[in-house]
């Protein structure tokens, strides 16, 4: 005749068993990755399985080895698991805030003197095994379950992973002391399956900790898309830099021949422009007042120009304007605007430019239509 006792009591301390197999990677794994990332949650979860880790360790001892020992020696082993795991449920719910706030709110210090302390509390308070079942159940159910709100609450993509682990493992929690709870106002003994819960619990932790690496991951790709994002708008701020006149903010020539490339296939008109006795302001009124002439025709061009017009500094007091598909009497007439609105642009200075205007077709050579706008604005200045 099978010894039933002896089976049911087999598979329970297994089920301990392999859920500290389980447990005992997952501890390595979290270790190695602080080790590797030193990012400080690592630090925070792989101390609240080393806790799990001592808790099984106890139970695995008490299921085995509690025929001879002494009262002592059983209260002991419970309180040390009692604490244990009471500690990983407080390890992970501050770890639910640290990941979600992205603050460090634990020091090692704290984490020992609570260990002391709970310990202290179980070992004092609590006499009977199934109290102390009773009491880690319903504070890691309430401990997870508050994570689970914390987490949740956030509203980041990893944060509601670990907010789903955290659930999971919770509501495996409140159904333990939902059963003993119900033992214990109706009289009834407890189910035989409870004696092999580490399975459940196992699976439950397994899902907890995949949560955990699934979230880290999410938060490093997302570090790295504003990295890379950061990335390239400080190359597009280098790149309009290397391509501006640092005076006036118009385009250099650096960017001439790819803004032609652009256009080649287009109508438009080209414009050259020179500032009239700009030698002479320059050396009777100084450089600053020159300086503030060129900036003064550089605001008064992006006024006048559209935003898809090409506005360049080609160098000194002479300026380019390249307009894509504008007629040529529009551009005269945008023309006459800018000698108007410069005139008096710049208190002391009666300014006035030459310009040399041309028609460009697609397809032509903007060499040859530079040259001939270069020397009609040439002509026009003398």
């Amino acid at each position: 005749m099978l010894d039933f006792l002896h089976i049911d009591a087999t598979l329970s301390a297994w089920s301990i068993f392999i859920q500290l197999m389980i447990n005992i990677p997952l501890f390595l794994l979290f270790l190695l990755s602080w080790l590797v990332t030193r990012r400080k949650i690592f630090l925070t979860w792989t101390i609240g399985w080393a806790l799990n880790l001592i808790a099984l360790g106890m139970v695995l001892i008490i299921s085995n080895f509690f025929i001879n020992t002494s009262t002592f020696s059983q209260m002991f082993f419970y309180a040390m698991y009692g604490s244990s795991k009471i500690l990983f449920g407080i390890l992970l719910f501050f770890s639910s805030i640290q990941f979600s706030q992205r603050r460090q709110i634990l020091s090692v210090p704290f984490v020992f003197f609570l260990s002391v302390w709970v310990f202290n509390v179980f070992f004092l308070l609590f006499f009977s095994p199934v109290l102390i079942q009773f009491f880690v159940y319903i504070i890691i159910a309430f401990l997870f379950l508050l994570s689970t709100y914390q987490c949740s609450r956030t509203f980041l993509n990893e944060c509601r992973v670990i907010a789903i682990g955290f659930f999971i493992h919770g509501t495996v929690f409140f159904h333990h002391f939902s059963v003993i709870l119900f033992s214990w106002v109706f009289n009834t003994s407890i189910p035989v399956y409870m004696s092999r819960i580490s399975f459940f619990d196992s699976i439950s932790e397994f899902i907890l900790a995949l949560s955990f690496f699934l979230a880290v991951i999410i938060r490093v790709v997302n570090e790295l898309k504003e990295i890379n994002s950061k990335l390239e708008k400080n190359q597009e701020k280098l790149r309009a830099l290397v391509e501006a006149d640092p005076l006036t903010g118009l385009k250099n020539r650096r960017v001439l021949r790819k803004f032609f490339e652009s256009v080649k296939d287009k109508k438009g008109c080209i414009a050259f422009v020179d500032i009239n006795r700009f030698k002479k302001i320059n050396d009777s009124l100084g450089h600053e007042m020159g300086d503030r002439c060129l900036i003064a025709l550089a605001e008064a061009m992006r006024k006048v120009f559209r935003a898809e017009d090409g506005l360049f500094r080609i160098g000194g007091d002479e300026f380019l304007i390249v307009c894509p598909g504008i007629s040529d009497y529009e551009m005269g007439k945008r023309l006459e605007d800018l000698k108007n609105l410069i005139k008096n642009s710049v208190k002391g200075v009666s300014l006035s430019i030459a310009i040399g205007m041309e028609q460009f077709e697609p397809s032509c050579r903007m060499e040859d239509i530079l040259k001939s706008a270069d020397k009609k604005m040439y002509r026009n200045k003398r």
